[in-house]
């Protein structure tokens, strides 16, 4: 699932996140910086590992020098939910099946004033490809039209290429109920620490 740049759910749900800046030095997370990666590796030895599992990590290294390094892993407080799946179809389906394109597509809607109007700015995630997942309700029918253009096109109004227009239709799906994934990742955490 691909999170917007400073996503903010809603006041009431605390799902923050952002890019890290590449110009601003790397800072670890406050809990990493306690003895709890260490608990977590204990609680790994006491698991079973049938033989086509993959190997858990057996330590931390010891050699070399150690580096902060930026990945695209990051802190996340599940909200108590509801969560509300949706579908997305977009049409005309074909060019679709380029992965770029359909991401294109998604960044461009991101910016519309379709997207806006109808609430999704800040609410929502999405994987760039057919699965959207919204804080709130979003209402229904609901169809967005994205005017496409490449990004190297450097004035696509004045563009003479043919000019490419798509549709978004969002679906709902269902209600997705937090509190069981809250419930486990609470109770795994008490267990690694109790280790």
């Amino acid at each position: 699932m691909i999170l917007p740049h400073n996503m903010k759910f809603n006041s009431r749900t605390s799902l923050y996140c952002s890019v890290f800046a590449p110009n601003q030095p790397a800072v670890v997370d406050g809990r990493l910086t306690d003895n709890s990666q260490e608990a977590l590796l204990a609680s790994f030895r006491s698991l079973a590992i049938r033989d086509n599992d993959l190997p858990l990590r057996p330590d931390f290294g010891k050699f070399g020098t150690p580096v902060k390094l930026r990945t695209n892993f990051f802190p996340v407080k599940v909200p108590k939910g509801p969560l509300f799946e949706y579908d997305v179809a977009i049409s005309p389906a074909s060019g679709t099946a380029i992965r770029r394109v359909k991401r294109r597509i998604f960044q461009l809607a991101e910016n519309t004033p379709g997207w806006t109007q109808y609430g999704l700015k800040g609410i929502v995630a999405h994987d760039h490809s057919s699965k959207l997942i919204a804080a709130k309700k979003l209402p229904q029918p609901l169809a967005i039209t994205v005017p496409f253009y490449e990004e190297n096109d450097e004035n696509p109004k004045d563009s003479k290429k043919e000019k490419k227009e798509y549709t978004l239709t969002i679906t709902y799906i269902q209600d997705l109920e937090t509190q069981s994934l809250c419930k486990y990742v609470h109770a795994t955490s008490l267990r690694s620490s109790s280790n």
